[in-house]
């Protein structure tokens, strides 16, 4: 009927203009208005005259690969599901921290009792928790979020014992998570007592960190000497 009509089209492109991943050129446009118009012999077929139907093949912004659209479309949906993971992850980090924040308020309530009596304490005094605690840490480190990650040890390092700061301590070491490693070792050393970073150095001597516990020594008696000249 095209044919007939003065259009030479291939049923292959008739197929691509009716599934529409190509756009019909005016010519196609023109002789299928005519056959419209002969067919029902009218001027204006359907009640619409040529310079509408010219006009709007004007105004069409064609794609000339919907391919193009559709990975456009299939990249802004994975944007989206990467951005929902991240955010899923940040809510798990935060849980995290706050589960930590609560313990560290327990355990600044909890007053310490003889020994021989038994540690209130004892179930917070966790080496597990503490690497767990370490590993958030370098999470958000890895993350792109170095100020949360320090930050966090710092809330911590005053309330772990002795035993979790080293456990906490070899987790980083052990992962290669440098920076906080040294972060936390400076922390360590400024603000816990002597006879705290002591034993904490020991037990890293012990577990053959030696560098570290050197590292934690050394800063330890640089601040004591700072505050003695200060004093003075």
């Amino acid at each position: 009927m095209l044919q007939d009509a003065g259009c030479d089209v291939s049923a292959s492109s008739l197929t691509r203009y009716l599934q529409g991943d190509r756009r019909p050129e005016l010519e196609f446009v023109r002789a299928l208005y005519d056959l419209a118009a002969a067919r029902s012999q009218l001027s204006a077929p359907a009640g619409i005259r040529w310079g509408d139907v010219e006009a709007a093949h004007r105004r069409i912004a064609w794609c000339k690969n919907c391919a193009d659209l559709d990975d456009a479309l299939a990249t802004l949906r994975a944007e989206n599901r990467e951005r929902a993971e991240s955010l899923e992850a940040l809510a798990e980090e935060v849980a995290g921290l706050r589960k930590l924040a609560k313990a560290v308020r327990r355990r600044a309530a909890l007053p310490p009792v003889p020994p021989a009596e038994g540690d209130r304490r004892s179930d917070l005094s966790d080496a597990a928790a503490a690497r767990t605690f370490a590993a958030t840490a370098a999470e958000l480190y890895s993350n792109g979020r170095p100020d949360a990650a320090v930050a966090a040890l710092s809330d911590a390092v005053r309330f772990l014992t002795a035993e979790e700061a080293v456990a906490a301590l070899e987790f980083l070491h052990c992962g290669q998570h440098t920076q906080l490693e040294e972060s936390f070792g400076q922390m360590v050393a400024r603000d816990r007592s002597a006879a705290t970073v002591i034993e904490v150095a020991v037990e890293l001597r012990g577990r053959q960190m030696v560098g570290l516990a050197d590292g934690i020594l050394e800063a330890a008696a640089a601040g004591a000497a700072r505050r003695r000249e200060a004093a003075g």
